[in-house]
């Protein structure tokens, strides 16, 4: 043997060497498709004992069915004949047990030094673990892609039946709000029609005070159900406008005062002398806040003191950081009721006080903070007492002075500057007529009254009034249409209207002002905000009755007084002096009792400390003593 024949044998054995080493089956033949070689594993495939058994044999001769063999002959000869290999495919392979294997073939032209195509060189692998593998997973994708659809669905009805039920909520609670508020308006407006009265005197003008007092809580519970539900639906919004901080504390105070004497509980209220004037805020839901908090803690103390403390954290030129904290001596909260306290309609503590409220108070008010950016904080001791805090940080404003001097203007309205003006006002219930008419009309106006939209068109083309107040919900034409029909025409497209109405959503707002309300009155109808509305739409200027003697001007009235004996002003004055508010007002009512003539005197010294003015109360007092004017003893 030669040393050339020898090299060539080396080279095929290498050669052989390499392929046996390849996880790949590999095969190649000449053009008639006849094996040339192989592999090991190829050979094991084909039913053979080593790779040199398969020189010459062709595919029809080896372990696979007939049809395979014609598949695997028909790809071969597409390649020699095409000159243009095959990579990766995929092919499957049956065996004689009916079970099926799945092959990764590549397939390339075997060619001559000089470039023929002589024949095939071909590799594959056994890709069926991994076909089984991706056809479990096809499986699975197919199982999951069809319990989504069918959890989608489930859920797609699953909301549609909440919105469904929600709406239902939205529309009962709309409807029931609308029910409750319209009686709601003949009780407190005639309430404040009553409460402006200069005939009441004593215990009736406090009877018409507890009927205002207790219309006013349930129009709050009212109100906090219809919070609640926009709290579920993430409407709740704040709306901040310009206004005077002193006075909204102060009619706060006022409130909460009178629940706290009825109970026999000190109420006191420490403000920070830095305190700003003017600041922007929705005065609304700020007072709504206040006064649910110091609520609960009047209810749930039976003696010793609420505390309302405002502070002043810090103050710029554009912003306050206030505080404000809510201190009480009462019963205190159990550690393990602090988790739920904000929680809708939970109530803790006493259970004959849960039965004061709907237990939405709380929830409500520490939605509110949260949208002024902060959080109510409760420091609590069983039967000792609570502290709640929250501190906001406010915009200042010098705008507020105008819009409260239009609200209440310091004093009680009692009239108007000008000329007569006439106010038409369309509703179907009479008793909402009367409240607006018994509220207008001893302030000068003259009041036009018609049951529905169609009689209140009739009445403005031939009275032209001055101004328009429409219900929304009427019988024939209702405030929509009317809306509509005056805008369009000529002659009244420039008519003030202002919508009073018991729907009060911001839907109903919106829709009554998109249609061509110029305002928005909810009832019940507060006086002062109607007040307001009118003096906006008329332009008009107030006139209010004079104010009350104190301690400044008071000696041009001395003589027009009949004064208790000395005696009994010194007993008044050391009491002041205490800062006893409370015996003060037993003792001046027990005065009246008494004697109605010492009336006008009693009267001048409660509204000093209605006003909490203990100081001006001593001056005054003393004033009477020093000018020697009181009966002798």
């Amino acid at each position: 043997m030669t040393l050339l024949s020898e090299n060539e044998d080396f080279q095929k054995q290498l050669l052989q060497l390499v392929m046996d080493t390849l996880p790949q089956r590999v095969f190649w033949k000449d053009r008639n498709l006849n094996y040339l070689g192989c592999n090991k594993l190829f050979a094991n495939d084909a039913g053979l004992m080593s790779p040199e058994e398969i020189v010459g044999k062709s595919d029809f001769e080896l372990a696979w069915e007939k049809f395979t063999a014609e598949a695997y002959r028909t790809d071969d000869r597409a390649v020699i004949d095409e000159g243009i290999a095959r990579i990766n495919y995929e092919e499957p392979q049956v065996l004689e047990d009916g079970t099926t294997l799945w092959l990764q073939t590549s397939k390339i032209p075997l060619r001559s030094q000089t470039g023929e195509i002589i024949g095939v060189f071909g590799s594959y692998e056994d890709i069926t673990s991994r076909k089984q593998a991706e056809l479990s997973l096809k499986n699975l994708n197919e199982e999951l892609e069809q319990r989504v659809v069918q959890r989608t669905s489930e859920l797609y009805q699953a909301k549609e039946a909440a919105d469904s039920a929600n709406q239902a909520k939205s529309e009962f609670l709309a409807n029931m709000s609308h029910e409750l508020r319209t009686p709601l308006n003949g009780i407190l407006g005639y309430a404040q029609i009553l409460s402006r009265s200069q005939t009441l005197q004593g215990r009736e003008r406090e009877g018409v005070n507890i009927i205002h007092q207790c219309g006013a809580h349930l129009l709050t519970l009212i109100n906090d159900v219809l919070d609640l539900s926009k709290i579920e639906a993430r409407k709740l919004e704040l709306s901040p406008t310009a206004l005077h901080l002193p006075a909204l504390l102060q009619s706060v105070v006022e409130m909460c005062r009178i629940k706290a004497e009825q109970k026999g509980v000190d109420f006191i209220y420490q403000p920070n002398p830095r305190l700003p004037e003017g600041i922007k805020a929705d005065e609304k839901r700020l007072r709504q806040v206040l006064i649910n908090l110091l609520g609960n803690a009047i209810k749930f103390t039976e003696q010793g003191s609420v505390t309302l403390r405002v502070d002043v954290l810090s103050l710029s030129e554009t912003h306050a950081s206030i505080l404000f904290e809510i201190i009480d001596t009462g019963i205190g909260i159990a550690e393990e009721n602090l988790s739920k306290l904000f929680d809708a309609f939970e109530q803790v503590g006493d259970e004959k006080k849960q039965s004061e409220g709907t237990g939405l108070g709380l929830a409500i008010s520490q939605r509110i903070v949260n949208l002024m950016e902060s959080e109510i904080q409760i420091k609590s001791q069983f039967q000792t007492g609570s502290e709640f805090s929250f501190i906001v940080d406010l915009p200042l404003s010098k705008n507020w002075v105008s819009s409260q001097t239009l609200i209440d203007g310091g004093d009680r309205i009692i009239g108007y500057d000008g000329q007569r003006c006439q106010i038409l006002v369309i509703d179907d219930r009479w008793e909402n007529r009367s409240v607006v008419q018994n509220l207008l009309e001893p302030l000068g106006f003259e009041i036009l009254e018609a049951e529905h939209g169609q009689a209140g068109l009739e009445l403005l083309q031939t009275q032209q009034p001055d101004l328009v107040i429409t219900d929304l919900t009427m019988p024939v034409m209702d405030g929509f249409q009317f809306l509509e029909q005056v805008r369009n025409r000529e002659g009244l497209k420039h008519t003030k209207v202002i919508v009073s109405s018991a729907s009060v959503s911001q839907t109903d707002r919106q829709m009554a002002l998109d249609v061509g309300g110029d305002d928005f009155l909810a009832k019940p109808v507060d006086a002062p905000s109607l007040f307001h509305m009118i003096s906006q739409q008329l332009q008009l200027t107030w006139v209010h009755e004079a104010p009350t003697a104190s301690a400044s001007d008071s000696a041009t009235v001395l003589t027009e007084l009949i004064l208790p004996p000395s005696t009994t002003l010194a007993a008044l004055l050391k009491t002041a002096e205490t800062g006893d508010l409370k015996s003060l007002r037993q003792k001046l009512n027990t005065l009246v009792d008494e004697d109605l003539a010492y009336r006008p005197f009693v009267d001048t010294v409660l509204q000093l400390a209605s006003q909490f003015m203990t100081e001006e109360i001593e001056k005054l007092l003393e004033q009477y003593l020093e000018n020697d004017l009181v009966p002798v003893d």
